[in-house]
């Protein structure tokens, strides 16, 4: 991840490194996502996907199941999550693209939990939050 670059870096609770290595299968792909915020445990966790839009199940980083679907939408990858955490669902929805040299990777993020207390009450917590992290290839 660029920090600089990435708004992730600099939320409530900042990420401090964070890397994503995708990899492909057949007829799919392997996306092992490792995170390190600030205060907290490192997050590590593989997703198996498809491409045809159908679910799969992965054990995700607390052994919590996280239910995928991926697709193609043009030259840009769609995937979005589902993990229930605390006795709340939490939801993902990434699209991913990469720049026209290919050693770019931005992917824009909205995240939405819910946790049952919902409302236009502005001191209540935001329910989603949206975001884009810029991500370079690594050297090979």
């Amino acid at each position: 991840m660029d920090i600089p670059r990435s708004e992730s870096a600099h939320q409530t609770v900042p990420i401090e490194s964070a890397t994503i290595a995708i990899g492909r299968t057949d007829g799919g792909l392997n996306i092992e996502t490792t995170r390190q915020d600030k205060g907290a445990a490192r997050f590590h966790e593989i997703l198996n996907l498809k491409l045809d839009g159908s679910e799969t199940t992965n054990a995700g980083d607390s052994g919590v199941a996280v239910r995928a679907h991926a697709r193609w939408d043009g030259r840009k990858l769609v995937i979005e999550t589902s993990r229930e955490l605390q006795g709340s669902t939490i939801t993902t929805h990434e699209v991913h693209s990469l720049s026209p040299d290919g050693n770019e990777m931005t992917v824009e993020k909205t995240l939405t939990v819910q946790h049952g207390y919902q409302g236009t009450n502005p001191a209540m917590a935001p329910t989603t939050g949206h975001g884009k992290d810029i991500f370079i290839r690594a050297a090979k």
